[in-house]
């Protein structure tokens, strides 16, 4: 039996961080920003501290504290255990509005991210044109590492391309199966306000989870979102 844990999401518009579990897998749907939790502590020229690390986030509840998911460089710079094995073995982004996805910021590298083609083309757009300190998104830019001077006594800050690992992002196909786990998973796009967007057919030995992350029946391709609400009437071995 599969469980669900909500951690964002719940009577709120966006924020979505919603946790499958079963006996041999976990994965998250979405990982994304709280707007009105976050508009709470901060404003635009009041932001969470870079150098603080991820305790911000933690301290105000704005992300869930659990252990094996965040990145090493916060971790170990705030004093807080990392684990050597992440804890999930993914995350289904169902399109790249920042309530869905900006917190993947904070996630490890060795976590794979599912993403659609646009959601890919999206987010590395805002990695590459933002001015925030949180939207390493396709990359991580290791922070907080320092590394012995070639010349002199003492340390550096490593920076540059040493300092940047690439996430372990996957480009997913609509309506085209892939397992994460125990999990037998399938993509299937729907109409929302950005291009790439898409729900999830979610199967485990035991049950069905339908994933609609954010869809509409009013916009320019209605047809698609009537075809997920058909896909989902039926098992993932018939579709």
């Amino acid at each position: 039996m599969v469980s669900i844990d909500f951690y964002g999401g719940v009577d709120e518009i966006g924020g979505n961080k919603i946790l499958l579990t079963d006996t041999k897998s976990s994965i998250f749907l979405d990982f994304g920003m709280s707007f009105s939790r976050a508009n709470q502590f901060f404003s635009e020229f009041l932001q969470p501290r870079k150098a603080n690390g991820i305790l911000d986030f933690i301290e105000f509840g704005l992300l869930p504290c659990i252990k094996g998911i965040y990145r090493e460089d916060y971790l170990r710079h705030c004093g807080l255990p990392y684990e050597e094995e992440p804890s999930v073995e993914g995350v289904l982004i169902s399109h790249a509005h920042m309530d869905h996805s900006a917190y993947i910021h904070h996630l490890r590298e060795d976590i794979p991210i599912y993403v659609t083609q646009e959601s890919y083309l999206i987010l590395k757009a805002l990695e590459e044109t933002s001015r925030t300190p949180f939207t390493e998104l396709i990359h991580l830019k290791k922070t907080f590492h320092f590394i012995p001077k070639k010349r002199n006594e003492g340390y550096k800050r490593l920076q540059g391309k040493p300092a940047q690992i690439k996430r372990d992002v996957k480009v997913i196909k609509p309506y085209k199966n892939f397992e994460i786990g125990n999990f037998k998973i399938k993509s299937v796009s729907v109409d929302h306000s950005l291009p790439g967007a898409c729900g999830y057919i979610i199967e485990s030995d035991d049950d069905t989870i339908i994933y609609t992350g954010d869809l509409r029946f009013h916009g320019r391709r209605p047809k698609t979102t009537k075809k997920f609400v058909k896909k989902a009437k039926r098992p993932i071995q018939q579709l």
